[in-house]
């Protein structure tokens, strides 16, 4: 069966440049009829596949917060534990607001990584997610090809919604009629000022007021744009998920035991979304102090 899926993705990877030759929203919304729990949404279109295991998962306790502060708040930061399944919670949120229609008629905005090729991954992942179709409340089944109904190697067609992959660059100026953008680990922005991406990215919502912004990271030190909105009073909601929500559920306990006592792994920061260094510097920012003192350049004159 795997094979089977396998050789339909190379076969529908291979024709979507041409099922998308425009962005024009001119698609009819479908009325799917779909749960609106989370989970059972889930459940439908296929639960998510633990990376250890194998095995099909539930959608836990702090995924469903994830998804509950998302859909009441907008604005949204998540500054979240390595590995808790975060990116693939926030790919199947946008999942859930494309075939119920909240994104119907607009566009949504994946940012993810410093290169194009890196950016459709997400896209990749996103598409998966209707491998197989899935049966509504109905009993209508749809398969992948009514659900995804134009697609290229950075963008897809869904419901009426146009979803595409960017690279965090400065080329994410300028869209319009977006509803939704969502930035992943944008603390790992591999900028000197990464605050470029986020003024050229943030007034693409400006005309929609319950427009979806979401950010998404582990902290990267006291540096950047996802450091100063989760310090600072801002618009956005902030959610906090180290890595004691997902212990023994997607994290392996061992596992977690042994990165406290790895000297090499910043644990503070990695697990337990703390800011504090960006392994980058010479120094770390905890041992640098600032002395006021005059300074008199003629001592040894």
């Amino acid at each position: 069966m795997d094979s089977i899926l396998a050789k339909k993705w190379q076969t529908l990877n291979r024709t979507g440049i041409q099922k998308a030759q425009t962005t024009e929203l001119e698609m009819p919304t479908k009325e799917f009829n779909v749960p609106k729990d989370f989970g059972k949404f889930n459940d439908m279109i296929g639960a998510p596949i633990h990376p250890g295991t194998g095995e099909r998962t539930p959608i836990f306790d702090y995924q469903d917060e994830y998804f509950k502060a998302w859909q009441k708040h907008h604005k949204l930061i998540l500054n979240k534990s390595r590995k808790i399944g975060a990116t693939e919670t926030a790919l199947r949120i946008i999942a859930y607001n494309c075939i119920i229609g909240r994104y119907a008629g607009h566009r949504v905005m994946i940012v993810a990584g410093n290169k194009q090729e890196v950016a459709n991954r997400f896209i990749q992942r996103f598409k998966s997610l209707f491998m197989k179709g899935f049966t509504d409340l109905n009993g209508i089944t749809y398969e992948y090809d009514d659900i995804i109904t134009k697609e290229d190697s950075k963008s897809c067609l869904i419901n009426n919604t146009f979803v595409q992959a960017y690279p965090a660059n400065e080329s994410v100026r300028g869209e319009e009629n977006v509803k939704c953008v969502f930035m992943s680990e944008c603390a790992f922005i591999n900028l000197i000022d990464d605050t470029k991406v986020y003024n050229a990215l943030h007034p693409n919502v400006a005309n929609i007021s319950d427009a979806d912004f979401v950010m998404e990271s582990t902290p990267n030190g006291k540096r950047g744009f996802f450091w100063t909105n989760v310090d600072a009073s801002s618009e956005y909601h902030k959610l906090e998920q180290p890595y004691t929500v997902s212990l023994g559920k997607l994290l392996d306990k061992k596992f977690i035991s042994t990165e406290k006592s790895n000297p090499r792994i910043d644990f503070e920061q990695e697990y337990c979304c703390k800011f504090t260094t960006s392994l980058s510097g010479a120094f770390r920012e905890d041992e640098i102090k600032f002395v006021e003192k005059d300074i008199n350049y003629y001592d040894d004159l």
